[in-house]
């Protein structure tokens, strides 16, 4: 049965990867500090994921390999991980100014600059917009355990939502 995050104790956490209660406190000072560890290797994933990357011919194109990407890394992360994550009270998805924010927030600029995306909403709101559609899709996952393909969903859905910003 798994537990809500609230309820999960730093001993169990212990327990659960093997090392002694001493050790986390010599790594983090609360629980939380856990999660917002996960948000920073998520935001390094997406640099390191991205930093090299050449655009495409097609701005669509790279917003849906920009999800795919998403998707693949919250299926690597494991669906009981993202099931608590997606709650509520996780505040740390609002979080405004985090490195995988900004690089999709890079795409859409560029897709603005030549023409290939509207330019009636900013970039930030579009970001915010897809992200808000995204976190739906995951959601949607966590819901139904993991019962079906992440990255192909995510492909699916935001192919068709991206269309309403040409």
């Amino acid at each position: 049965m798994k537990r809500a995050w609230k309820k999960i104790k730093i001993e169990d956490i212990c327990r659960k990867a093997g090392v002694s209660v001493g050790s986390f406190y010599n790594h983090f000072k609360t629980k939380s500090d856990i999660l917002v560890e996960m948000y920073a290797q998520a935001d390094g994933y997406f640099e390191l994921k991205f930093k090299n990357e050449l655009p495409s011919e097609s701005i669509m194109q790279d917003l849906i390999q920009y999800f795919e990407v998403y998707a693949e890394y919250n299926q690597n992360v494991g669906l009981e991980t993202v099931q608590q994550l997606y709650t509520s009270n996780n505040k740390l998805f609002i979080t405004k100014g985090r490195d995988m924010q900004n690089i999709l927030q890079q795409i859409i600029e560029r897709g603005q600059a030549v023409g290939e995306l509207d330019q009636s909403m900013t970039s930030e709101e579009i970001t915010d917009y897809l992200f808000i559609a995204a976190r739906g899709v995951m959601y949607n996952w966590c819901l139904h355990d993991g019962d079906s393909d992440l990255i192909v969903n995510m492909r699916e859905y935001m192919s068709r939502l991206i269309t309403i910003f040409k």
